[in-house]
């Protein structure tokens, strides 16, 4: 695979953890293109080399359908040789020598090992049929590689309309993207590979393997992954895997960074006490 590009979803929401991610990929020594899927309407400045990608007819389906907004990720499969990686990543390799030697529809994420919110009942007797070890063909949405033309855009909405409507359309926002774009990969004309196994059996890009002590020793003694990705993991510490990220973070962006992580954690000490007072309610 040639890469020609790297794509991201994002907002002013996610900013800070975009910047690392933009600022890591730049370390690597990898001066792709940028492109920036933006969630929504709320967009931000963007450093050298990188833009906002909108494609309109999709965009404007999505929304005129209320479907998930992260769903906007199926842009991706009207383009050939990307990357897509959520903002929640930072490299640790080019990712263009990484998959330079492979094909195809590449993935890197460990959920063939808990392939749980890959799928929907309707999608997993689709998935399930095409072969016994249908794990190997699920995975996380955010971060995923292609060489090739998965669907034209008219041709994308037109499935997600006629094929696994709960998943792809009437329930979408309740499932979000994931099962979503597992779905339309597995139907497309494409073979797909996981580099976390054989041949490549590549150590665990989820962030969540890397949160002890143990764990990260492990990792700095072995060859990396060409990437973490956090993938629902809290950035609330600056031990082990985390420091990875906050260390392409200014001064002014770590004290930030803390301080929305303040206001998170005080949003759920006072949801945890209502919660509280709501069941001694109901106990009396």
């Amino acid at each position: 695979m040639i890469l020609e590009r790297i794509v991201t979803l994002a907002n002013e929401h996610s900013k800070v953890r975009f910047l690392a991610m933009e600022r890591s990929l730049r370390a690597t020594g990898c001066t792709l293109p940028l492109y920036v899927i933006p969630y929504d309407d709320n967009k931000f400045e963007l450093p050298e080399n990188a833009t906002w990608w909108e494609m309109p007819e999709i965009t404007g389906w999505i929304d005129k359908n209320k479907l998930w907004p992260a769903f906007r990720k199926i842009q991706c499969l009207t383009l050939p040789n990307y990357q897509f990686v959520d903002s929640d990543v930072i490299f640790f390799k080019n990712p263009e020598d990484t998959l330079e030697p492979l094909s195809g529809f590449i993935t890197s994420c460990t959920h063939w090992m808990a392939p749980e919110h890959t799928f929907t009942d309707e999608t997993l007797r689709y998935i399930k049929a095409k072969t016994t070890t249908w794990t190997r063909l699920v995975f996380n949405s955010g971060q995923f590689a292609c060489d090739k033309v998965l669907y034209q855009a008219d041709e994308l909405m037109r499935f997600c309309e006629t094929n696994f409507t709960e998943t792809l359309f009437h329930k979408n926002y309740l499932y979000k993207d994931q099962p979503g774009i597992n779905i339309l990969v597995n139907c497309a004309d494409v073979e797909i590979s996981n580099v976390t196994m054989p041949p490549v059996s590549m150590a665990s890009t989820w962030a969540g393997d890397y949160t002890d002590e143990a764990s990260f020793e492990r990792f700095e003694k072995h060859d990396k992954p060409y990437f973490i990705h956090w993938a629902g993991v809290p950035l609330t510490s600056r031990n082990y895997i985390h420091q990875y990220f906050f260390k392409f973070l200014t001064a002014e962006e770590n004290a930030a960074f803390k301080l929305e992580g303040v206001k998170k954690l005080k949003f759920k000490d006072r949801m945890r006490i209502k919660i509280k007072a709501i069941l001694n309610i109901l106990n009396n």
